[in-house]
């Protein structure tokens, strides 16, 4: 191993909603409030002995030697009652990095990033590789959640978060209804979805996004304490209808008479007609079913 190269600890913390941010309170009101966000992040890094590397925009890159000292700068940033105006999401990885031109590069820092971008606000995804590192006295204070399938790499690789009293957020496994390289080959046209939940009928157009799930103000409340808090969305953009899923405990789709999937963090297209379960099989006790329709 050369001088640039070295094996260490990254961590990538984003600052989720900036962009946004500007808009509704301005550029001055937001730049300070980012500003002060990625300041307390770069002070809890160098606390706890890491590096800082760079920040570009809303995130921040760091490396540790030690996996331990990584992590606790992990729960200090979503310690209860941190000072965190702004919600964060981060990736922590261990693995070779390459150091040039005052930077670091490599395959684990483009897997950290992964991390971090598929991690929902306010939370944290871990590798197996840096959760292997821990003392077991850290290890037993992470959840397991699965094995992830990360854009880039041919194994599912095992992913861990920090425990919460509320589990809802928490990203899972991937399990694809259909296959990434499906595309509809046809030139968009204006389509709409009709909803329906329980005795409620909606219809939504072109450019519409809708939320599902247990929060209040979701567009589809669903209140059942195994519905996440944002379990899922669809948007209508470009003649295609597209389910986001987010939650932990996956939601059930079936398209027509096709077969019945399970997906769990993943993005599908919707076709035709069917059914969206959250969490529970559709013939289950429980099951709060959605229909749709598109036309």
């Amino acid at each position: 191993m050369s001088e640039n190269d070295a094996e260490l600890a990254i961590l990538l913390a984003d600052v989720v909603g900036s962009t946004s941010l500007y808009e509704s309170h301005g550029n001055d009101r937001a730049l300070g409030l980012v500003t002060d966000c990625i300041d307390r992040i770069c002070r809890l890094i160098t606390e706890a002995g890491g590096e800082f590397v760079h920040s570009k925009g809303d995130d921040i890159l760091a490396a540790f030697v030690d996996p331990a000292a990584a992590l606790s700068v992990v729960f200090a940033i979503f310690a209860p009652g941190a000072d965190t105006v702004l919600p964060i999401r981060v990736g922590l990885h261990f693995g070779s990095i390459i150091r040039a031109r005052a930077d670091i590069f490599g395959d684990a820092v483009n897997l950290t990033a992964r991390l971090a971008s598929t991690a929902n606000p306010g939370e944290a995804l871990i590798s197996q590789d840096l959760v292997d590192r821990l003392p077991r006295s850290m290890r037993s204070q992470l959840r397991y959640l699965d094995a992830m399938a990360l854009k880039g790499k041919s194994q599912p690789c095992r992913i861990y978060t920090l425990p919460t009293p509320d589990h809802s957020l928490h990203t899972d496994i991937s399990s694809i209804l259909l296959p990434r390289k499906t595309r509809i080959e046809t030139s968009p046209r204006a389509v709409e979805m009709t909803l329906v939940y329980r005795d409620r009928t909606w219809q939504f157009g072109e450019g519409a996004t809708v939320t599902l799930g247990r929060l209040p103000d979701c567009d589809l409340l669903i209140d059942r304490p195994w519905v996440s808090r944002l379990h899922a969305s669809i948007t209508i953009a470009d003649g295609r209808v597209r389910l986001a899923e987010r939650s932990s405990s996956g939601t059930f789709i079936m398209m027509g008479h096709s077969r019945e999937a399970f997906i769990r963090r993943e993005d599908v297209l919707l076709l035709g007609s069917g059914t969206i379960s959250p969490s529970l099989r559709p013939a289950a006790e429980g099951a709060e079913v959605v229909r749709y329709a598109i036309s």
